[in-house]
């Protein structure tokens, strides 16, 4: 029977939304289509999670990890974990396999060039637009090359799914195919939510801070309890007032849950300048959750998401996004 091999930089048990949304595939694929899973990373986690190991195969490669504290620290785990998947894809992807693979690392993309010539059906699955991240540094020639290289790889794949319109990549091979709440929550009639604003997960260095903090302030002199749960150099950013309430990440899904139910509005930030960057994943808890969604820093193509992002059929999400992939590995090269 072919494998489908889903390979990204983390796995169990990290808690990153990466990690997350592909080990949720990897259990539909094996629980609910019966399929022949398994699901490759390197060593090392980016965000602590407690939550139960899935069932079907993990692989844990042994990489190099650093503390992620210097951008020399975070390359140098990218490209360690990078030499232990083109040594695994060349071992163990044989012919008549599919092989999914995410943005996480941005290296990532090369390893379509590990199987060209192999009977291999290979996706890859876009949670970030890399070219975008450089724009920051305005130095518009940089942007181009790196643009003109990373198209180039995604071209070279059978199909990339986009978890959200505005990325960046507008080829013919591309599907855009939406994420969904990451956690299990649903609108709860029986708490009554709070005069409180929340923020959770990652705070980013493109992300828009200055947006954020405005929008905090205005909801604080409205009466709003603001409250900070993330991680990330965004941090850094923030006002005083602001960092002080800043509590770290939630570490478990239970707590998680219950402050997404007891705040009345969530918050979630855009990436000025970068619309095609990405789009954040936390959104999707929030819209599950039945609670107001206030974004900052929105615009251009991200608004136009998340307009659309509201009015989705987000529990359609997973089973689509699986039935897709296993279709794929059906269709022989």
């Amino acid at each position: 029977m072919s494998k489908i091999h889903i390979i990204n930089q983390y796995v169990y048990p990290d808690g990153s939304p990466v990690c997350l949304i592909s080990e949720q595939i990897a259990n539909y694929l094996f629980t609910e289509n019966k399929a022949d899973v398994v699901m490759v990373g390197g060593a090392g986690e980016y965000r602590p999670s407690s939550r139960p190991k899935p069932n079907f195969p993990i692989v844990n490669l042994p990489t190099a990890s650093f503390k992620r504290e210097t951008m020399i620290d975070i390359l140098k785990e990218y490209f360690a974990v990078y030499g232990a998947f083109k040594k695994y894809v060349k071992e163990n992807v044989k012919d008549g396999d599919t092989l999914v693979i995410t943005s996480s690392p941005f290296l990532n993309a090369m390893l379509r060039n590990l199987v060209n010539k192999k009977k291999v059906r290979t996706i890859f699955w876009l949670f970030d637009y890399f070219p975008a991240s450089v724009k920051s540094m305005k130095i518009p020639f940089l942007y181009n090359l790196i643009k003109i290289w990373w198209d180039r790889e995604l071209k070279k794949y059978d199909s990339v799914i986009k978890i959200s319109s505005n990325l960046g990549y507008f080829e013919k091979n591309s599907i855009v195919l939406r994420q969904w709440n990451m956690i299990d929550i649903q609108p709860d009639s029986t708490i009554i939510p709070e005069r409180k604003a929340l923020y959770t997960g990652n705070l980013g260095i493109a992300h828009d801070v200055e947006s954020l903090a405005k929008e905090c302030e205005k909801l604080r002199d409205n009466g709003y309890e603001i409250n900070i749960h993330a991680d990330g150099p965004g941090l850094e950013k923030l006002p005083d007032w602001l960092k002080a309430k800043s509590r770290g990440i939630f570490k478990n899904a239970v707590d998680l849950i219950r402050a997404l139910h007891e705040h009345e509005i969530h918050l979630i930030t855009g990436t000025p300048g970068t619309d095609e960057l990405s789009f954040p994943s936390k959104s999707w808890n929030s819209i599950a959750s039945g609670r107001k969604l206030i974004a900052c820093g929105f615009s251009g193509m991200m608004l136009e998401e998340l307009e659309i992002s509201l009015k989705a059929d987000y529990k359609k999400h997973l089973p689509n996004c699986a039935a897709y992939i296993l279709e794929q590995s059906k269709i022989k090269k």
